[in-house]
């Protein structure tokens, strides 16, 4: 199957799509490994058929689909979703979608010396070609193509069928639209092949690994441990730290699945790493990559200051670092709006903060160096706060207590 999927692909232009359910408004690392696909097919165009193959990438966002849910790899039916939500989804996984493209063309393309063109990202709605059809006009002129014994004997299907919610009609539908959706693209773009994660079956295309959480969870929406591409859901430095902390076992996996490091080059960075495994050097590079091509190098940057801000405790490092990403850094952290007043103590901010419950409490931990202002321990319960030396360029100022708990100050 291989050796023919190779043929194919060396013979001429072939075309590649994959779908993505407009059911949250971001994609997430499990989808990037299946664009990070589509950007290897896009890389390696042909020029044989100049119009398909690479030069037409389909990034199809499910419109129709969006509204039904894949059942696949679930146990319980999704919630119905709004229209006015799936097409807010919609458009912002086609910002998702143009940023890691445009990303790569920028960072990794470009930069390495190539001048010839990428076949451009097309990215389409598949509601442009449901729209057309009336319900009974869909069942009437596709509806009577499928037979219902193998739309019972895919495997999403049966395990549904046994789960004590069993499955609804519109569930069940969703494999009508996911092989309509194919044929439609054949029809119109030659589009032979799609690309997704392992979760699919019975379709032709490129299969990409399911990536799964330390514990071996899948990782996406339904697992409630997702990491996201929308820096608003998660920053730039959450997503870095995520690849940071891969095990050693998972590092040379991840290396070749995620980044465009030829086998070569992601040896060597190995070796290096063995070399001192506990400076992260393959973890580093991985989540350089990474960040790179879903934030770009100002995203990579950002979680760099992040980074050097939080694990190096330098009172400095925290200068360089903006608003938003030192409220990023600490977004779990309660934050206090207050008024910086002349002869205002260390022990009054810490108090107007909620830092502590008592001023006896304040005054014993500052006394005995538990207490931080902006990465500098304070002392003296009696020391002036003042703007040159309290408060960062951004506004703020950062106070902790002991190792873990920190307070954010944005002063009014």
């Amino acid at each position: 199957m291989l050796v023919a999927l190779k043929d194919v692909l060396n013979s001429s232009e072939q075309c590649f799509y994959s779908g993505f359910d407009p059911t949250a408004d971001s994609l997430h690392v499990g989808n990037l490994l299946v664009l990070v696909a589509l950007l290897h097919c896009q890389r390696a165009g042909h020029d044989v058929i100049a119009v398909r193959h690479y030069k037409f990438i389909h990034g199809q966002i499910g419109g129709a689909t969006g509204q039904i849910g894949d059942p696949s790899g679930r146990r319980t039916e999704r919630s119905a979703m709004e229209v006015e939500t799936v097409e807010k989804n919609a458009s912002a996984i086609e910002e998702n979608l143009r940023r890691v493209f445009s990303n790569h063309e920028r960072h990794f393309w470009r930069e390495r010396g190539e001048t010839d063109p990428l076949p451009p990202l097309r990215v389409m709605n598949n509601m442009e070609w449901y729209s057309q059809y009336s319900l009974v006009d869909f069942l009437a002129i596709i509806g009577r193509r499928f037979r219902m014994s193998n739309m019972l004997s895919r495997a999403s299907v049966q395990s549904r069928l046994q789960s004590p919610d069993g499955m609804s009609f519109t569930e069940f539908t969703y494999q009508v639209f996911q092989a309509y959706d194919w044929l439609y693209l054949w029809r119109r773009h030659g589009c032979a092949f799609q690309a997704r994660d392992g979760s699919g079956e019975g379709w032709r295309g490129l299969s990409v690994p399911l990536i799964t959480s330390e514990e071996g969870a899948k990782l996406g929406k339904s697992a409630g441990n997702t990491v996201w591409l929308d820096p608003q859901r998660t920053s730039p430095f959450d997503l870095y730290q995520y690849f940071v902390r891969r095990p050693d076992g998972e590092v040379e996996r991840l290396l070749l699945l995620f980044t465009f490091y030829p086998p070569a080059q992601v040896a060597a960075i190995i070796e290096k790493h063995h070399e001192k495994p506990e400076s992260r050097h393959a973890q580093k590079k991985l989540a350089e990559s990474v960040t790179t091509l879903v934030h770009g190098e100002e995203g990579l940057r950002s979680a760099k200051r992040v980074t050097n801000a939080i694990y190096s405790r330098d009172p400095e490092a925290l200068v360089s670092l903006a608003d938003a990403e030192l409220r990023s850094m600490f977004r779990h952290s309660p934050v206090a709006d207050l008024s910086l007043r002349s002869g205002m103590t260390t022990l009054d901010l810490a108090m107007a903060a909620k830092c502590f419950r008592t001023e006896a409490d304040a005054a014993r931990i500052i006394s005995a160096g538990g207490f931080h202002i902006n990465q500098r321990r304070v002392t003296s319960a009696e020391e002036v706060v003042t703007a040159d030396s309290h408060v960062l360029p951004s506004g703020l100022t950062l106070l902790r207590v002991g190792k873990k708990n920190y307070y954010i100050v944005k002063w009014v």
